[in-house]
């Protein structure tokens, strides 16, 4: 039987902060702090995909790409679960999300988790060299 090779997906901050780096200046023209994730044709983004000519994601989109969750960018509204500056979850509609195993969030919650953020401390609210500065940080860069 051959052998499987299984990339796991980045687990501390750190590396996860780095691989956001690395992707966004691999493919610096697929990076725009204006929007969580704008995908031709509405198409999602899975995990394992590069992203298509014509997509752009903000960091905290490109984090849950390469935290194992497949972006959505769509038409319509679905109910996905959200988390308040106070940690609380709530439910929401919303046609951006990250959706992964059947679970629906929001992109900003799963990629604060995967950066090891606060609920109040989210760095998608701000312009690009920001929050590149502040990625840099967290990976050690």
């Amino acid at each position: 039987m051959p052998e499987t090779k299984v990339t796991p997906w980045p687990q501390t901050p750190a590396k996860v902060a780095s691989a956001v780096l690395d992707a966004i200046e691999a493919q610096p023209d697929a990076f725009n702090m204006n929007r969580w994730a704008q995908l031709p044709e509405g198409l999602p983004l899975a995990p394992t995909e590069a992203p298509m000519c014509g997509s752009q994601l903000c960091a905290g989109g490109w984090t849950a790409h390469l935290t194992g969750w497949t972006v959505v960018s769509g038409e319509e509204e679905v109910e996905v679960i959200g988390v308040d500056e106070h940690g609380d979850e709530y439910e929401t509609l919303t046609n951006v999300y990250a959706e992964r195993g059947g679970e629906r969030r929001m992109i900003d919650d799963v990629a604060a988790k995967a950066l090891g953020l606060e609920p109040d401390d989210r760095l998608w609210y701000t312009d690009a060299p920001t929050a590149l500065e502040r990625l840099r940080e967290i990976a050690g860069r």
